[in-house]
């Protein structure tokens, strides 16, 4: 097997656990709050907490499928990255889906009264898979999730060579 092959299955392989425990963490702990708050959750959060629910299976699936090198596995990995890659904070509404378990990587662009901030944050232990909030909040803030951005380059990348 030659090199770059190699690390083509290491990086496979590294994808598809990601999925996998970020979507296996997510159920749990969208399952967790379901059972302490059923009788306070708004009917408007229902959506998206289907949403929510729909791409952490999706996540776990895609990633049994891309332990297996299954086409398929590449395909429904895209939109499981996809949702994950964009989050934000509005006055509002806020949304955010981080499958990738254990860590975050982001580029965040935040406004908060008269500063306008661009920063970075790195969160390598981080315990949530998901944010989803109609609490009224001061600032707003767009950001980019590189890890998911990441995962969904090489999953291009990937399969474009299929």
């Amino acid at each position: 097997m030659t090199e770059q092959t190699q690390l083509g299955h290491g990086l496979r392989y590294t994808v598809a656990l990601i999925e996998i425990w970020g979507g296996l963490n997510g159920l749990w702990g969208l399952a967790h709050d379901i059972e302490t708050t059923a009788s306070k959750i708004p009917v408007t959060l229902m959506p998206g907490i289907a949403i929510i629910a729909l791409v952490m299976v999706a996540s776990i699936v895609a990633g049994v499928a891309l332990w297996h090198d299954r086409r398929w596995g590449y395909t429904l990995s895209v939109p499981v990255q996809l949702f994950q890659v964009v989050w934000f904070v509005s006055a509002g509404l806020t949304f955010r889906i981080a499958a990738s378990g254990w860590m975050l990587a982001d580029v965040l662009l935040r406004y908060a009264g008269e500063n306008l901030v661009l920063a970075w944050q790195l969160d390598l232990i981080h315990k949530g898979a998901y944010a989803l909030s109609l609490a009224p909040r001061e600032e707003f803030t767009v950001a980019v999730n590189l890890i998911a951005l990441a995962i969904l380059v090489w999953l291009g990348l990937r399969l474009r060579r299929r």
